[in-house]
């Protein structure tokens, strides 16, 4: 499983699909950098929606699952 994760979401919850996906790997500053790159208030579909903001999940061995570690846009 890929250790980090960055998303467009619209909740604090990390989403099911794949059109959400910014980022997906193993590598801590390449998540971080595009999580400080991407501004909120776009979809999955880059379009326009004040409701979705961005996520920065990292893996959970122990929950088997995306915990979210950091988020903006998101109120």
């Amino acid at each position: 499983m890929n250790k980090y994760r960055v998303d467009r979401a619209d909740s604090l919850r990390t989403p099911c699909g794949m059109n959400s996906i910014l980022y997906i790997g193993d590598s801590s500053d390449d998540a971080v950098q595009v999580y400080n790159h991407v501004d909120p208030g776009k979809d999955c579909w880059n379009q326009p929606n004040r409701a979705y903001g961005v996520i920065l999940s990292v893996w959970s061995d122990g929950a088997r699952d995306y915990i979210v570690k950091r988020s903006k846009g998101l109120y």
